[in-house]
């Protein structure tokens, strides 16, 4: 998959899941190789085994290069920085590509998966994927309203601030 046709993509597709149309780039080939830092590379062929710790990157840590501007997880990982701007030393969990790759609502609360698990763990890998698995199922990917339901949240929000509003 090329440069250019990455970009026309929100997701991004794990390697090997579409034939390949075209020859594909390697990290090395972006222009911001050379001064980059990010854990998450969209060229990076091994991107669904690497893992992304805020508390490490700060908004230059994450991929720069403006052609992958709009993938999902660039997204996702800078409403994350933002979010967590006000909570310094509180950022020591990771989020692993899956979890990022996703159109979730980030909130100021967000935690990820924590870096050590505890002691009386004897298999750290099934654990850590319990842990990914589960923190997927709490954070579902936002969803489009429908007419109904967004009548419905006017309802409500009109019944909490007291019935005032431009109906009465």
């Amino acid at each position: 998959m090329g440069t250019s046709e990455i970009a026309s993509k929100e997701y991004v597709e794990l390697h090997g899941s579409v034939p390949e149309t075209s020859v594909s780039k390697a990290p090395q080939d972006c222009k911001y190789f050379h001064n980059c830092s990010a854990n998450l590379c969209p060229l990076d062929l091994e991107i669904s085994k690497r893992i992304w710790i805020p508390s490490e990157n700060d908004s230059y840590e994450i991929c720069r290069n403006p052609e992958f501007a709009g993938l999902q997880f660039i997204k996702t990982q800078r409403k994350i920085v933002k979010a967590l701007r006000n909570r310094p030393g509180d950022c020591d969990d990771f989020y692993t590509f899956e979890m990022l790759n996703r159109d979730i609502t980030v909130k100021s609360g967000i935690k990820g998966i924590p870096l050590d698990p505890p002691d009386t763990v004897k298999d750290a890998f099934t654990w850590y994927r319990k842990k990914e698995k589960l923190w997927i199922a709490r954070h579902p990917e936002r969803r489009e309203l429908s007419a109904k339901e967004i009548q419905r949240r006017k309802v409500q929000m009109h019944v909490l601030r007291g019935g005032i509003g431009d109906n009465d």
